[in-house]
């Protein structure tokens, strides 16, 4: 099967043209680019490239996910899962991590800061339509975060994000996909490892 892509995107969601260009940079940088000019054949992009200010179709990001999925012969909700620790972790997206970890001086102080974050995207970006985050404190250390989004793959995404967060403060936890589809996450230790360097000032270059 194969996804119909209009040649000038105009119309559309922003936070799909977001997660279809970090889709494609995920691929590109993980797995090369005859996988990637792979899935852009069977959505017939032949351009290969996702632009991020462009608008596409809503709903577009899962299903060029879905194809990425049938490509790489791995589940979808393990791609976008690897995307959201991709964006984190790879040194060429370090801004992220540094727009992240202004969250806090805790993994739990990160936690809490993530209902903010839509919000402060929208100042930055004023087309975008993030997520709504809602995140419940059920108990000492333990929460429950949901993203409402019409993106499916995006509460994975988030999910992927927080686990390599909790890896980049040092904390040791446990994160799942609970009930009513929401990530639970229980804190075991806040201090489990070493912290990874953070400064609030840029580095020098």
């Amino acid at each position: 099967m194969q996804v119909r892509l209009a040649a000038e995107p105009l119309t559309g969601s922003g936070m799909d043209a977001l997660l279809l260009r970090s889709l494609q940079t995920y691929v590109l940088g993980t797995f090369g680019s005859a996988k990637w000019q792979e899935v852009c054949s069977l959505a017939d992009h032949p351009s290969q490239m996702f632009e991020p200010m462009l608008h596409y179709s809503p709903g577009l990001a899962d299903r060029v996910g879905d194809i990425v999925s049938r490509v790489l012969g791995r589940p979808v909700e393990a791609i976008w899962e690897d995307v959201g620790t991709y964006l984190v972790t790879n040194p060429d997206r370090d801004g992220i991590r540094r727009l992240l970890r202004f969250g806090g001086v805790s993994f739990s102080d990160f936690l809490h800061s993530l209902e903010e974050l839509p919000a402060r995207a929208k100042l930055a970006l004023p087309d975008l339509d993030p997520p709504e985050v809602l995140l419940d404190e059920v108990g000492p250390d333990r929460f429950e975060l949901r993203c409402r989004s019409h993106i499916r793959g995006i509460q994975r995404v988030v999910m992927g994000v927080v686990t390599a967060m909790a890896d980049d403060y040092g904390a040791l936890c446990l994160i799942d996909t609970g009930a009513d589809d929401c990530i639970t996450i229980a804190v075991l230790d806040s201090r489990h490892a070493t912290a990874k360097a953070f400064d609030l000032a840029m580095p020098e270059v």
